[in-house]
């Protein structure tokens, strides 16, 4: 019992980490922005906030080295919708 229960941890793992490997990078570097940004709340644990944060670095290093260019910055959000304006006359 317990053997098939480590055998599919084991394949959930490895599933995981090759849907990881297959994604774009940009796109792993947004999911890790979004993942250190949880890690960095101040309840955190400080292993949780080093974990994250290097995680952030390994997701940035592998974008090919370019951290200041448009592609790599996040994305902007979505656009706040305002009422127009009323011109009473």
């Amino acid at each position: 019992m317990w053997q098939a229960i480590v055998v599919g941890l084991i394949v959930l793992l490895a599933t995981l980490y090759v849907v990881w490997a297959l994604a774009p990078p940009i796109t792993r570097l947004r999911l890790t922005r979004r993942i250190a940004e949880w890690g960095r709340r101040p309840e955190r644990a400080a292993w949780i906030t080093r974990a994250t944060a290097r995680l952030e670095r390994n997701a940035l290093g592998r974008v090919n080295g370019c951290g200041d260019c448009s592609a790599v910055q996040s994305a902007p959000g979505r656009p706040r919708k305002t009422r127009p304006e009323s011109t009473d006359e």
